[in-house]
C-alpha cells in the first residue's frame, strides 16, 4: 500500500474507558451534508449490504473484490466536508446509528469547493476509532458511480498526503487510520480474528457485502476451507459437548489444491511459466502447476482486465507468474504466449 496511507495513522496514548462524546451537529449543517450524500449516487446511500452465505459464489464472480476485515460491531457512515466549514460532519445512515456530530479536524477548505467532498468512514465511539475507508465525491464531482475503488483511493492518498494535519488531541483521543483492504491472496492462507469481513468491489457502482464471522465467540486462528456456495470459512474445531445446542452442520470437504512449496530463493522470484487451473469455487483463483506437472501453489489474479480475459478461457490456461514477498505468495500477471 501507498507510503502515505501508512503514515496516515495516529497513535495515541491515552484511552478513555467511556464511550467518545462527540459534539452534535448544527440542524443547518445536518440538512446540507444529507443533501449532499444524496447526490453522491443514483442507486441510493446504502454501503453495504448483506451477503447471504448460500448465494455469495455468483456476486462474487463478478468482478474483482478486496476483503476489509472487522473487530467492531461499528456501522459505516459518511464524512462530510461542507463549503465554508472546516469541522466536518459525521453522519450514520442505520436507523440506530448515533446522531450526526461534528468532529475537529486540520483540513484543507478546498474540500469544500465544487459543493463539498463525502468520505465512507467508520466511527467507532467505544474503541475510540475513525476508519476512513472510501470517497463517493470529491470537491463536487460524484465519483462513485463512475470511477473503480482504486481510482477513488488515489484520492483517499491526495488528502493524507496533502490535504490533512493529523492531530490526535483536537479529536479528543480519537484513533484515525485508513483502512487497508487485502487482496483475496492475502486473505487465503489464513483466517485471522476477526468479528466480520466484506467483500469491497473494484468495480464502479457497487456496494459492500459484508458477512459475519460469528456472533458470539471470537473467530481463532484456522485453516481455510470452502464451505457452500464457495464462501471462506475456518477448519472445523471441536465444540463443547451441550444438551441444548445442535451438533453443527460440518462444512463441505473443499477441492484437493496444490501444497505450496517453501518460499522461493532471490534467484528464484523472476517471472515463471505456470499452467493454472481455476479453483470452481473461488473467483480468479487458480491452483497453479510447473511445466512438468508438480504442483506450485494457489494464486490470484489482480488486475481486473487480465481477470476478465482468463474467464473467457474458461479451463486450464499457461500463464505467467511471480512471487509477491509482501503476501507470501504468487500473483498472475499475464497470459503467458510462449509455445
Amino acid at each position: 500500500m501507498e507510503q502515505g496511507l501508512r503514515e496516515g495513522t495516529i497513535r495515541n496514548s491515552h484511552r478513555d474507558t467511556h464511550a467518545v462524546k462527540a459534539k452534535p451537529a448544527r440542524k443547518e449543517a445536518v440538512q446540507a451534508a444529507r443533501a449532499l450524500i444524496e447526490r453522491c449516487s443514483e442507486s441510493g446511500t446504502v454501503i453495504r449490504q448483506h451477503l447471504d452465505i448460500e448465494r455469495m459464489k455468483q456476486p462474487l464472480q463478478k468482478g474483482l473484490f478486496y476483503v476489509i476485515e472487522n473487530d467492531s460491531n461499528a456501522d459505516p457512515g459518511f464524512l462530510v466536508f461542507l463549503p465554508g466549514q472546516q469541522a466536518p460532519t459525521y453522519i450514520n445512515t442505520k436507523k440506530h446509528g448515533g446522531y450526526p456530530c461534528t468532529l475537529r479536524m486540520r483540513v484543507s477548505p478546498t474540500l469544500g469547493d465544487g459543493g463539498g467532498s463525502v468520505f465512507v468512514a467508520t466511527l467507532d465511539p467505544i474503541q475510540h476509532t475513525l476508519r476512513l475507508e472510501d470517497i463517493w465525491m470529491w470537491k463536487g464531482d460524484a465519483i462513485f458511480d463512475t470511477k473503480g475503488y482504486s481510482e477513488r483511493r488515489k484520492h483517499l492518498k491526495e488528502f493524507v498526503e496533502h490535504l490533512w494535519v493529523p492531530d490526535a488531541r483536537l479529536l479528543g483521543g480519537v484513533t484515525v487510520s485508513i483502512l487497508n483492504p487485502k487482496s483475496m491472496a492475502e486473505y487465503l492462507p489464513s483466517f485471522g480474528l476477526g468479528h466480520m469481513i466484506e467483500f469491497l468491489p473494484e468495480m464502479p457502482a457497487r456496494r459492500r457485502m459484508w458477512h459475519r464471522l460469528n456472533e458470539s465467540e471470537r473467530v481463532e486462528r484456522a485453516p481455510m476451507v470452502v464451505g457452500e456456495g464457495g464462501v471462506l470459512l475456518p477448519g472445523p474445531r471441536t465444540q463443547p459437548e451441550s444438551n441444548s445446542r445442535p451438533a453443527p452442520r460440518p462444512a463441505p470437504r473443499p477441492a484437493p489444491r496444490p501444497e505450496s512449496r517453501p518460499e522461493p530463493t532471490p534467484e528464484s522470484q523472476a517471472t515463471r511459466r505456470a499452467l493454472a487451473k481455476p479453483v470452481g469455487s473461488l473467483p480468479d483463483i487458480y491452483d497453479l502447476y510447473d511445466e512438468q506437472g508438480q504442483p506450485i501453489s494457489r494464486a490470484s489474479v489482480q488486475a481486473f482486465s487480465l481477470a476478465q480475459e482468463m474467464r473467457k478461457n474458461k479451463g486450464d490456461l499457461w500463464v505467467n507468474i511471480r512471487w509477491r514477498p509482501e503476501f507470501g505468495g504468487y500473483e498472475i500477471q499475464s497470459i503467458s504466449t510462449a509455445a
